[in-house]
């Protein structure tokens, strides 16, 4: 299944941990979800056999974060942070080691399937993740072995990944719709690879942000100049054509990048 096919079957993308896998399907060896997928089952299914009787929400998310970051030694990458693999859902089950918002897409997975309200977080420059109850979110930071975070700690997230120059705010702390996640995933991917004038790389990077956000000019224009940089000047015409009907307003860049290719 493409990335297509996975978004015309879950456009919501709720089955996020395949969506992980597809989303970033070219950077692997196998882009097959079914190993991430039942390997996920398994631990829901040991982790059924622990959950708390009478039920306990707080026990039962004791048992959670004590299998992921304690039995299994899941951890956030400090040492090679900016590593392409560690953005890669099968390879973060491997190595144990990840980005944030992957650690956090596999807490938020196995949590549904605990069947937890769970939902991911985008803080500016950091992703963790949260549990609805009644009273609001319960937050917490797979990066950093699922520790809580309330408003004074999200604040020191936002200000260590931001280097002070972004201010907190509480709304900060809001859920992140799970299509967003993914588009969130592979911008960072993407990111990296056009930093690296990695252009093959930057193309499908590009090519899946499209498709997961199709009415946003902003991947059209940045697919325009990885085209541009492979010398691909009709491909890269089209996706500004596409980019100027989807702005909502004259930008200037894209007039510009036209009028270079005498249009």
């Amino acid at each position: 299944m493409s990335l297509l096919e996975y978004l015309q079957t879950d456009p919501e993308c709720r089955n996020l941990a395949e969506g992980a896998v597809h989303a970033v399907a070219p950077a692997l060896d196998d882009p097959d979800p079914a190993h991430v997928v039942m390997q996920l089952n398994e631990w829901a299914f040991l982790l059924a056999g622990r959950m708390p009787l009478p039920w306990n929400t707080h026990k039962a998310l004791d048992a959670l974060n004590h299998l992921l970051f304690t039995e299994l030694g899941f951890d956030g990458d400090r040492a090679t942070y900016d590593a392409p693999e560690n953005a890669l859902l099968p390879n973060v089950l491997e190595r144990r080691r990840g980005l944030p918002i992957v650690l956090s897409i596999l807490w938020v997975d196995l949590a549904r399937r605990m069947g937890f309200d769970a939902v991911g977080v985008g803080l500016p420059g950091h992703f963790i993740v949260a549990l609805r109850h009644d009273l609001g979110l319960l937050c917490f930071d797979p990066f950093h072995g699922g520790r809580p975070v309330g408003e004074e700690r999200g604040s020191e997230l936002v200000s260590g990944a931001t280097g002070g120059k972004v201010a907190f705010h509480p709304a900060m702390l809001s859920p992140t719709l799970d299509r967003q996640i993914l588009v969130r995933l592979v911008r960072n991917l993407h990111l990296r690879y056009l930093h690296a004038a990695h252009w093959e790389e930057a193309l499908w990077t590009g090519t899946h942000l499209i498709l997961l956000d199709p009415a946003n000019p902003r991947p059209r224009k940045e697919r325009a100049f990885v085209h541009l940089q492979r010398d691909e000047p009709g491909p890269a015409l089209d996706d500004l054509l596409e980019a100027l009907r989807l702005s909502p307003e004259p930008d200037p860049e894209i007039q510009a990048w036209m009028q270079q290719l005498k249009v």
